[in-house]
C-alpha cells in the first residue's frame, strides 16, 4: 500500500497510544473541574437557595467527576451491556474488491473512529448536566443519543459484526 492509505496507517499508528493517553489525562482534568464546580455550587446554594443553580446540576456535576475518572470501564460496562462477550476478531466491511493491506487501512480508520466516540461520550456527558440545569436546546434525549452514539462508536467491530450477521455480508475481512 502507497500514497494516503499508508500515511493514514502510519498516523494512527505513531498517534494511537499518545491520544489515548491524553484522552486520559484529558478525562482526569475534566473529572476535577466537576466536582470543582459541584462543590461551588453546593456553597452557593447553601449561602443563598433561591438563586443558586439547580440540585440536580449538582448532583450531576458529582456524577460526571465520578464516570470521567472511570471512563474506560464505563465504556467497557456500557459495551458488555450491548454486546455480550469478548470483542470480535474480525469484522466484514465492503462490498468490492480488496487491495493489498487494505485490511491495516481499515484498522486504521476504526482507531479514529473508537477516538471519536470517546470524545461524543464525553461530550454527552456534558451535554447532561447542561440539559439538567435547564439550559435551551440540550436535552436528556440528545445527551442520550451522544452517548450511545459514543458507546457504538467506541465498539465498531461490535456494530459493524451486527450489520454483517444481519445482513450477510462477508466480503472484507478485518483482523
Amino acid at each position: 500500500m502507497t500514497g494516503i492509505g499508508e500515511m493514514l496507517v502510519k498516523a494512527v499508528a505513531d498517534l494511537d497510544g499518545p491520544l489515548r493517553l491524553l484522552l486520559s489525562i484529558v478525562c482526569y482534568i475534566l473529572a476535577l473541574i466537576a466536582f470543582f464546580q459541584g462543590c461551588l455550587r453546593l456553597l452557593k446554594y447553601n449561602e443563598d437557595k433561591f438563586h443558586a443553580p439547580s440540585v440536580s446540576g449538582t448532583v450531576v456535576s458529582f456524577l460526571i467527576a465520578f464516570v470521567l475518572i472511570a471512563l474506560p470501564r464505563v465504556i467497557e460496562a456500557g459495551g458488555q451491556t450491548f454486546f455480550a462477550g469478548d470483542s470480535p476478531v474480525s469484522v466484514s466491511l465492503g462490498y468490492g474488491g480488496r487491495a493489498a493491506d487494505y485490511d491495516r487501512m481499515l484498522g486504521a480508520v476504526l482507531t479514529i473512529v473508537e477516538l471519536i466516540g470517546l470524545l461524543a461520550m464525553i461530550k454527552g456527558i456534558f451535554v447532561l448536566r447542561a440539559a439538567s440545569d435547564g439550559s435551551g436546546g440540550a436535552t436528556v434525549p440528545s445527551a442520550a443519543m451522544h452517548m450511545l452514539g459514543g458507546l457504538m462508536l467506541w465498539h465498531i467491530g461490535w456494530v459493524l459484526l451486527a450489520v454483517q450477521t444481519t445482513l450477510g455480508i462477508g466480503v472484507l475481512r478485518i483482523s
